[in-house]
């Protein structure tokens, strides 16, 4: 801002994402400028000594068959402690790979410091021929110390090599040993998974290795989920350097739980990948904040930003928003500050960084930049050192207001344990402190289309799910909705009707009796304007209102649910419900405000201007009715491809989307609502994450509040909000409220 009179206290991520940056000259050196060394060093982690190895024989497979003398099930079977098993290259020749082709599992390795060694060999492990879904994977490591390398395993139905409960174990090795088709790195494509480490595997390393591609490492040969998954405690494992991981339909790498820690992800080609190019999912590697850019100059091949404190920094380019080429690394100083000068063009698009502390736990990728270059003012004439977000562990955080909407599937197969279910990974990784469920589809219609009607039952996995949210500290809002096989195929439910309210007061009172002691709000229906008469929706939350409360006297009830307010007839339909008689009666008031609304598109340009004072209309009319609660703004969605709706018919890109995601949380925050995401789209594009998660940290134990504040700029149309942080210190939000663009000037 120009001439700014206040010292704006939102952290710098936070502006970025709500009004875009300035595209400007190479860094400045404006922020504390650390000393790199001519080689930064590595973050070093105490691992344990490997027990020597002991001196084998040298097995050698000279047969493609599945079974018998002198193949490989053989070898697996024969081979003890400390032997080698190597391939001939007569029948195996490098320049002409063979194929063993397995019809059942291989023996497990569980000998200990055994090499599988066809690095000067052509190898291809083919599980086509499995059986499907049978879930085996290429070659299971259960032992410590042993060594895989040479090996194309492709086409299993499970995980190509998995280390599962094993230590010290090498999977891969040097790639510029350029031997067989892939050196001593393995190829591990066209399977469910690439490679596994679970079942507490440590201390183990995978390097060198092809991961979702060809030999040559540039064609698509996708696994069917991650490239390498780490979970059930994981820790202290080393993924890298040089693993090509692309591809792959879900995450390039996946680090899940947090009992998987300490696993350092270094110097890798990721990028391509269905889902993000690094995901950590409930916990795992401490969540580590990625680091933020604040400077940078591509032409030049200079950055400057901030990370954890004395963590590494390691520094990619991509055409997308994941890390394809290592650019390098730098060491953060005592205070999270960094330089980057690479001397030479960054090689890609766009630029992307990860961070890895003095423990190992490596972060998932920054937010990529947009543009040539970039130069973050937030205030002239204050030279201040910038500082990133640091997002804090779910349980740790006070309430921040933000949440978002999902049902409970009714199906799961299996039934995960609860944290390791989408619903509570998604929530944590978020930060969020409050959701909304239901047991049941919300619509009617994705009920019909899926056969999913609702049931006088709640399964285990369901129930574990809500009391692993509970225990966390989420507040629960529960949608209370009803579609009845034999009512509701051809027809809606019709309120008017008694059996219709008396069924729906049936499964009102199963569901709070049930859950009363771990969800504290209940809603009653959703988007009710869309297939109830006002009249009727307002006789039945008299008749539920009492049975909620004979079954959970201190349950919230909340009412509205109202979709798209920039319809007349939703308008109309809610301001029916906010002048009638049961204001009184209920604790909080639920709208869908915003459907992609957004300055950049004529039919929905003024309701968004509007907007505030239609928010303070509705706190108006309810107060004069008699309502004293809560107000909550349930949904907000602006698409993007990812995930087009035709009821939503405009789009923005995933940086333009994030922006006005930030505009609206903050926006609704700032007034008081609860803050509700939707749009089905959160952890696969970085961008919306990494808004949420920033806003989750910044805004937790925040109150509204107003602030006298002078702003002096050239912008126009800047909106603004202020708030009192717990220790009583303000926030203060901005932004200019026109067109989102990706780089604004």
């Amino acid at each position: 801002m120009k001439n700014g009179i206040l010292q704006v206290l939102l952290a710098a991520s936070l502006v970025y994402t709500i009004t875009g940056c300035a595209a400007g000259p190479a860094p400045t050196g404006t922020v504390d400028t650390p000393i790199p060394t001519s080689v930064p060093p590595s973050p070093t982690r105490a691992r344990p000594t490997p027990t020597p190895t002991p001196q084998g024989r040298t097995i050698v497979v000279n047969s493609t068959a599945d079974s018998g003398p002198g193949t490989l099930r053989q070898a697996l079977s024969d081979a003890e402690n400390g032997d080698t098993i190597t391939f001939d290259s007569s029948v195996f020749a490098p320049n002409a790979p063979e194929t063993i082709a397995v019809t059942t599992g291989l023996p497990q390795i569980s000998q200990g410091h055994l090499t599988i060694d066809a690095s000067d060999a052509g190898v291809i492990l083919d599980g086509s021929q499995l059986p499907t879904d049978s879930g085996i994977p290429g070659l299971e490591i259960v032992s410590d110390g042993n060594t895989i390398r040479g090996l194309q395993v492709i086409h299993v139905t499970g995980t190509g090599i998995v280390v599962a409960g094993g230590r010290n174990n090498t999977i891969g090795g040097d790639p510029s040993i350029g031997l067989g088709p892939i050196g001593q790195g393995n190829l591990c494509s066209g399977n469910d998974g690439g490679i596994g480490l679970w079942a507490f595997a440590s201390h183990n390393t995978v390097t060198g290795n092809l991961l979702g591609t060809d030999v040559s490492g540039t064609e698509n040969l996708s696994n069917r989920r991650t490239g390498v998954w780490v979970t059930e405690g994981g820790t202290e494992n080393v993924i890298g350097p040089d693993n090509i991981i692309a591809h792959n339909d879900k995450c390039g790498i996946g680090v899940n739980g947090s009992d998987s820690l300490d696993n350092t992800l270094t110097q890798n080609s990721i990028h391509d990948n269905g889902g993000p190019g690094i995901c950590l999912l409930g916990g795992a590697n401490t969540t580590l904040a990625a680091p933020k850019i604040f400077e940078f100059d591509l032409q030049a091949g200079s950055l400057a930003g901030w990370a954890c404190p004395n963590c590494t920094v390691e520094i990619f380019s991509d055409n997308d928003d994941e890390g394809a080429a290592y650019e390098g690394q730098r060491v953060a100083d005592n205070s999270g500050n960094f330089i980057f000068e690479k001397g030479a063009p960054i090689t890609n698009a766009h630029v992307t960084l990860t961070a890895t502390d003095s423990d190992g736990n490596t972060s998932a990728f920054s937010v990529p930049t947009s543009g040539a270059s970039m130069s973050l003012i937030l205030q002239e004439g204050n030279n201040l050192a910038k500082a990133g977000i640091v997002t804090g562990r779910l349980r740790e955080l006070a309430d921040n207001r933000i949440g978002d909407t999902f049902p409970l599937d009714r199906h799961p197969s299996p039934c995960a344990p609860a944290e390791e279910d989408w619903s509570f990974t998604h929530v944590s990784n978020l930060s969020l402190k409050w959701v909304r469920l239901s047991l049941d589809r919300l619509e009617l219609d994705q009920a019909r289309s899926m056969g999913d009607y609702s049931q006088f039952d709640i399964n285990e996995c369901q129930d574990e799910i809500v009391t692993s949210l509970a225990e966390n500290d989420i507040t629960i809002l529960y949608t209370i909705v009803y579609w009845d096989e034999n009512l509701h195929t051809e027809n809606y439910p019709d309120y008017g009707h008694e059996q219709e309210v008396q069924r729906f007061l049936d499964y009102t009172r199963l569901i709070v009796r049930h859950f009363k002691d771990r969800i504290q709000y209940y809603e009653i229906l959703n988007e009710a304007v869309a297939y109830v008469d006002v009249a009727d929706y307002i006789n039945l939350i008299r008749r539920v209102v009492p049975v909620i409360r004979e079954e959970y006297p201190e349950a919230k009830i909340v009412v509205g649910g109202s979709s798209d307010l920039l319809s007349p007839d939703c308008h109309d339909y809610l301001f029916s419900v906010l002048r009638s008689d049961i204001m009184p009666l209920v604790d909080g008031i639920a709208t869908h405000p915003m459907y992609g609304t957004s300055p950049q598109y004529d039919g929905i340009r003024q309701y968004y201007y509007d907007y505030p004072s239609l928010v303070q209309e509705i706190k108006d009319v309810a107060s004069a009715s008699g309502f004293t609660g809560e107000y909550l703004a349930e949904e907000m969605a602006w698409r993007t491809t990812v995930n087009p709706s035709p009821w939503e018919r405009w789009e923005y890109t995933p940086i333009v989307a994030a922006k006005y995601y930030a505009r609206g949380i903050t926006m609704h925050l700032g007034m008081d609502l609860w803050a509700g995401i939707g749009g089905e789209m959160y952890d696969s594009i970085p961008s919306l994450v990494k808004v949420v998660q920033n806003l989750s940290a910044s805004m937790a134990g925040t109150t509204p509040t107003s602030l006298t504040v002078n702003i002096e700029s050239e912008a126009t149309n800047i909106m603004s909000y202020g708030f009192i942080l717990p220790n009583g210190e303000k926030l203060f939000a901005l932004w200019t409220d026109g067109v989102a663009v990706e780089d604004d000037p």
